[in-house]
């Protein structure tokens, strides 16, 4: 998350309650443009909320299923995080590129603008908002995660997550949890949201884990290039989603992550089963700037990522009261309980929070048990 300092008093999380979010499974055998209906008919009663910061005018009704107005208007986000000259631009984009992802891709985003009643640039703008905002923008208020690789002194790695969005109350009523399931078994899983296909936090059973956090780099036009270069087929959330799904080991997503052209830079963080295995891996457009490793034997047991470059000056203090906090716990006995109990200290956890998460692929139903919306 990029904060300003006079923010950082608004960042102190005030009483909150905490619940799991619904579950639901994907079958990747059923024809994509179905797999996400039951999650779209489970939240359509919080869809206007989505028209609402879309700005989108009457007499548009979101339970129609119509096409609704014309993806060329300006959305709500696009006002806020883009650019003003870049804004026709970048709409149009949202509204044409889903000719160039994978088909499978595509018919998913096609149903799910079906289900919702919401036009089809509307979703592909929302799923691709990460990618067309991560430029240096220090002066916006807005997106952010914190995102943390521990292993204690048997070897045994766990993976947390706190995810930060300024959209916070809309979307802690989308948020889902979800089993993407091939042949009866589940293949992967994530939490994501209502209306996004993509994943920002997942988890391959028995392998490894992956979560983005936002990485603001570079100017806007260098995020144009990119996805001309790569004809706008890798936005980040479906490119990880892609590595849950064909990455089988730790070795292989890691290798995946770090050197895959993307559009955009982000920090990926990744978690495996085996002493050692969890990197911090900081991604400029065209590979990693940075591959940041757990090492035990030179002490290093933990990883802590925010917004910034780990090698430079932080600019609030999420980061340094994470790794006070792991210092203050420390290695010996160090489980998902304590993996918990950082994610929640103030202001790791703020009220930007939408969600938490703690995951040890090793032991997959981890992620279940501690994952939380945060009300």
């Amino acid at each position: 998350m990029l904060v300003h300092p006079v923010f950082l008093i608004f960042l102190v999380p005030l009483t909150s309650s905490k619940r799991t979010p619904p579950k639901y499974t994907i079958d990747l055998d059923q024809h994509p443009s179905q797999r996400w209906n039951q999650v779209i008919k489970d939240h359509l009663e919080f869809l206007p909320g989505v028209v609402e910061e879309s700005n989108y005018p009457a007499p548009y009704t979101i339970h129609s299923r119509t096409s609704g107005p014309s993806n060329t208007q300006n959305p709500y986000f696009s006002r806020k995080y883009i650019p003003k000259p870049l804004q026709p631009f970048v709409w149009w984009v949202a509204s044409k590129v889903d000719r160039f992802f994978s088909t499978d891709t595509r018919q998913e985003l096609e149903g799910i603008a079906r289900e919702s009643g919401l036009p089809l640039g509307e979703i592909v703008g929302l799923n691709i908002l990460y990618d067309i905002a991560a430029f240096d923008r220090r002066h916006i208020f807005g997106l952010g995660c914190t995102s943390i690789v521990a292993q204690n002194e048997k070897g045994e790695i766990f993976h947390g997550r706190n995810l930060d969005y300024d959209m916070t109350g809309l979307l802690k009523n989308l948020t889902v949890h979800v089993d993407f399931m091939k042949n009866g078994s589940v293949l992967y899983s994530g939490v994501t949201f209502a209306l996004y296909n993509g994943i920002l936090t997942g988890q391959r059973p028995g392998a490894y884990s992956v979560s983005l956090n936002a990485r603001y780099s570079g100017a806007y036009i260098d995020n144009i290039l990119m996805e001309i270069y790569t004809k706008f087929k890798r936005p980040v959330s479906f490119f990880i989603r892609d590595v849950l799904e064909h990455q089988e080991s730790y070795t292989d997503a890691v290798d995946a992550l770090s050197n895959t052209h993307l559009f955009s830079p982000s920090y990926i963080i990744v978690a495996g089963t085996k002493k050692n295995e969890g990197v911090v891996i900081s991604r400029n457009r065209w590979s990693a700037a940075s591959v940041y490793q757990l090492n035990m034997d030179a002490n290093q047991w933990f990883l802590v990522e925010t917004n910034y470059d780990n090698w430079k000056k932080q600019g609030d203090n999420r980061r340094i009261t994470a790794i006070q906090k792991l210092k203050e716990i420390g290695k010996i006995n160090f489980n998902e309980k304590s993996m918990a109990e950082v994610l929640i200290t103030s202001p790791v956890k703020n009220n930007l929070t939408v969600f938490s998460s703690v995951i040890q692929p090793k032991n997959p139903e981890i992620f279940d048990s501690f994952t939380w919306v945060w009300d």
